[in-house]
């Protein structure tokens, strides 16, 4: 079943007019006339009958929906910058797994690094990934992403549990599924480089726990989503 967000409240038995993006994805693209949709506003999704061609599309608003697929806790992925196809992949399977929201960073060891000139532009493609995802899998609300970050700022995100991905953490700390057992949480993904020495130490002085995702040793945007999946796992288990 597809899924649009509106910005607009839904009524049952008003009719929601399609946005010109969603008209021709609706019309033109997988030809929903005479099928039902689900749509989303402001965290509640209804069931919704398409009707209309190509070129005007609305939808009459059917029902609720009492499935809610959010998890039931805030989930914060700060992410280093790292080139653009891994991180746009990190940003698509974040959203699928439930994040509520990205801050990306710039650290010592990034190869990758924001440029003022782009920014809006690059946050535009962010958010239309994550919409996109979000409507995917069917969730009831888009993940927030922030403007790009320096390390400093990341370092401050005020969440009052933190983990710290390190490699070196194996052995000395312990697996993030024995840590972590739902709830709030922010969790910090250094670039393909890493962090350093000094990078450790100031997350630490920030109340950032090291954990260990496993005696291998992941690429940065593998580690975000084992990271992710783990903590997703914990959370849904608790809402059982």
């Amino acid at each position: 079943m597809q899924q649009y967000f509106s910005e607009q409240p839904l009524v049952p038995g008003e009719a929601y007019t399609m946005t010109p993006a969603q008209t021709h994805h609706a019309g033109n693209v997988v030809h929903l006339q005479g099928k039902i949709i689900r749509l989303v506003h402001d965290g509640e999704a209804y069931f919704a009958r398409c009707e209309g061609n190509g070129k005007h599309m609305t939808a009459m608003v059917l029902e609720k929906d009492p499935v809610q697929r959010e998890l039931p806790c805030e989930v914060v992925l700060l992410q280093a910058l790292i080139r653009r196809e891994k991180f746009e992949w990190i940003l698509q399977k974040a959203a699928e797994l439930g994040v509520s929201r990205i801050i990306p960073f710039e650290s010592s060891r990034c190869v990758v690094h924001s440029r003022q000139e782009k920014a809006d532009r690059q946050k535009e493609r962010w958010t239309q990934i994550l919409t996109e995802a979000a409507e995917q899998s069917k969730r009831e609300r888009i993940p927030e992403i922030t403007n790009v970050v320096s390390f400093a700022e990341a370092c401050a995100v005020a969440m009052d549990r933190k983990y710290l991905a390190y490699e070196n953490a194996y052995g000395e700390s312990r697996l993030l599924g024995d840590v972590y057992e739902g709830g709030d949480a922010a969790f910090i993904i250094g670039p393909e480089g890493g962090f350093s020495d000094e990078e450790v130490q100031a997350l630490q002085d920030a109340g950032f726990e090291p954990v260990t995702l496993g005696a291998r040793i992941l690429r940065a945007e593998t580690a975000a989503i084992a990271a992710l999946a783990v903590m997703a796992d914990k959370a849904e288990r608790n809402r059982r």
